[in-house]
């Protein structure tokens, strides 16, 4: 059999034990608060920056929302681009409508200008035939005067 040896409480070996126990009990406590006073801040630290992320996501949508009509100016500014593209071979069409308008005014002015030469002539044509009326107006009736005493000299000579 297994005879246990006795330990004399009062000698000192038991205080040790409790002592360090005790220490070690201390110890473990302080650690404990340590730990959970580190926990507490790294909770409030999470909080914070929960907080922070979710005012950036808020803003972001605001920001994104704001950023709409530069999406919309990039389209705009894509569209007339393209739309520059095709009319640059309208220039050279636009150049050629421009120089024909041209000619087509001048020869418009010449042919006023011999219009009007041929209606001034046209005038003259006819102030000259209205005179040339009254002229066979006056012919005719001395003609009449004449025939009519010719006749009467005729009448007379038989």
């Amino acid at each position: 059999m297994v005879e246990l040896a006795r330990t004399d409480a009062r000698a000192g070996g038991a205080g040790l034990f409790n002592v360090v126990s005790v220490v070690v009990l201390i110890v473990g406590v302080v650690v404990i608060g340590i730990a959970a006073a580190l926990l507490a801040r790294t909770l409030a630290a999470a909080q914070s920056i929960d907080k922070k992320a979710q005012t950036i996501a808020t803003n972001a949508g605001k920001i994104n929302v704001a950023t709409d009509p530069v999406v919309e100016l990039n389209r705009t500014n894509e569209l007339a681009s393209s739309i520059l593209t095709s009319a640059k071979p309208l220039q050279d069409l636009l150049n050629t409508t421009d120089a024909t308008a041209r000619d087509i005014a001048g020869l418009a002015k010449s042919i006023n200008s011999t219009a009007q030469t041929i209606n001034n002539t046209a005038d003259t044509i006819n102030h000259t035939a209205g005179t040339i009326n009254h002229t066979a107006g006056t012919i005719d009736h001395t003609a009449g005067t004449i025939n009519h005493t010719t006749g009467t000299i005729n009448k007379s000579a038989s």
